[in-house]
């Protein structure tokens, strides 16, 4: 096996140092997040600092509330539809690339995160299986076939995500060995 000394695109120049790391694979995420005294969230824990929002007691669409629909945009099976321009996070290949973490400001969770949504996927220390209540999205075969216990969770899309995807709740899916995909990784503490 190559020995591997860096993430994937890793960018040495300053004007990158605020941005995700990104191309990681799951092990990787989950040492690093061992090295510095630390874990992956587990996929509850991502969702809830995605978008619990304490004041009201509920759950958002959104780590910055519910949206609203565009005029003449969005269908009820893609959700809600996002205007590009006003989006408070990276996505749908706005920039082509990822930006500094702490950019979208109006993005950012009411537990204080920024880039829930957009940017990188997010490993999560979950294996993508079923769970009581869970609805598959955007079709079965997209879930279910998965749940095989080979897969880990993914949250929160990349700059190149397209807004119909771009939700708390979506869930993604990948083999832990890869690291070819948009993904970074976020640390929590117990």
């Amino acid at each position: 096996m190559a020995q591997i000394g860096q993430p994937l695109y890793w960018h040495t120049e300053p004007q990158w140092d605020d941005h995700p790391v990104c191309g990681v694979s799951w092990y990787e995420a989950d040492a690093y997040a061992r090295f510095v005294g630390k874990r992956l969230p587990t996929e509850l824990e991502w969702e809830k600092a995605a978008c619990w929002n304490p004041a009201t007691e509920r759950s958002q669409t959104y780590p910055w509330g519910e949206g609203e629909r565009e005029e003449g945009k969005g269908d009820p099976l893609q959700g809600w539809a996002i205007a590009d321009e006003a989006a408070p996070c990276n996505h749908n290949h706005q920039v082509g690339h990822t930006t500094p973490v702490t950019q979208y400001i109006d993005g950012k969770s009411p537990s204080g995160c920024y880039d829930m949504l957009g940017n990188v996927w997010e490993w999560t220390a979950s294996t993508f299986d079923c769970y009581k209540g869970f609805a598959y999205f955007p079709y079965r075969g997209y879930s279910q076939a998965y749940f095989d216990g080979k897969h880990r969770v993914l949250r929160g899309g990349s700059w190149a995500t397209r807004p119909w995807v771009l939700r708390c709740s979506f869930r993604n899916w990948y083999h832990p060995h890869v690291r070819e995909i948009l993904a970074g990784f976020r640390c929590a503490i117990s």
